[in-house]
């Protein structure tokens, strides 16, 4: 458990501009296995949704985080609202579903999609508790 604080530590302490640097790398691994599953993409969005829902709020930083990593043009209001929407367990369980159906095909992608909802939940400069359980949950 230790590492794992160690962990999110380490992605806490990051800036914007290297969070935003390990997304783009970690959206290399990502992405291409998005088309190995049919419905990848949003299978794949559904998990980024979850991460930015875990704390059960959008934060302004998470938003232009998201925004810029993945290009898609949303407002914070609309962007707030899918969030709003997406605080249940349900997300919470399929977003672990989704981790796990990718890690079957490899397990560097999975650890990939667990680094990408660390990078999403630490862009405030912390992990709360939710945040963390959800991380602990997506690893098991």
């Amino acid at each position: 458990m230790f590492e794992f604080e160690k962990v999110c530590k380490s992605y806490e302490n990051l800036s914007y501009d290297e969070r935003r640097a390990i997304l783009t790398e970690l959206s290399a691994v990502i992405l291409p296995a998005t088309t190995l599953i049919s419905g990848g993409t949003e299978i794949f969005e559904l998990l980024v949704l979850a991460s930015c829902a875990a704390d059960g709020r959008l934060s302004v930083e998470e938003y232009s985080l998201f925004k810029d990593a993945t290009g898609i043009d949303i407002s914070f209001d609309a962007a707030k609202e899918v969030v709003d929407v997406a605080k249940g367990k349900e997300v919470r369980e399929a977003a672990d579903l989704a981790v796990d159906t990718f890690g079957a095909l490899e397990p560097a992608i999975k650890e990939a999609m667990v680094s990408f909802c660390l990078c999403i939940c630490s862009a405030d400069g912390r992990i709360g508790l939710r945040e963390r359980a959800f991380i602990k949950k997506l690893i098991k």
